[in-house]
């Protein structure tokens, strides 16, 4: 089992795969916008006593389309970060990533659906300029 709380954010592949290279950035920047807020959320709402928990917060890239957001692990010194997310039989949960989601989720879906409608509407364009 994992010792950090993470949050993977993805996003679908048939767009990419229909619309070629020149659509690839506009989605991916939605993507990374998007999780640099939620990090940056998650931050703001960890709780701190040295700071170490909110300065390991880190966008991690998975590959093209996926980011996660990470708390402590791999070399960190920070080994706490799920035990302060979901508690523990002595603690009770804290939730700072799980709320910072939560906060962002109409952010999520306005910008991430923004750039795939771009990206929807850039592919029937160029199909319709295929004769």
């Amino acid at each position: 089992m994992s010792e950090k709380p993470s949050v993977v954010f993805a996003m679908a592949g048939l767009a990419f795969a229909i619309g070629g290279k020149q659509i690839k950035p506009n989605m991916v920047s939605g993507l990374d916008s998007v999780a640099q807020k939620v990090l940056k959320d998650a931050k703001g709402l960890a709780p701190v006593l040295t700071g170490a928990l909110r300065a390991s917060g880190r966008v991690r890239r998975i590959n093209q389309y996926r980011r996660a957001i990470d708390f402590g692990g791999r070399g960190s010194g920070v080994d706490y970060a799920m035990a302060v997310e979901f508690g523990t039989y002595r603690t009770a949960p804290r939730f700072f990533l799980s709320r910072a989601l939560k906060k962002n989720k109409v952010n999520i879906k306005r910008t991430l659906g923004r750039k795939v409608g771009r990206t929807l509407t850039t592919i029937a364009k160029m199909g319709s300029n295929v004769r």
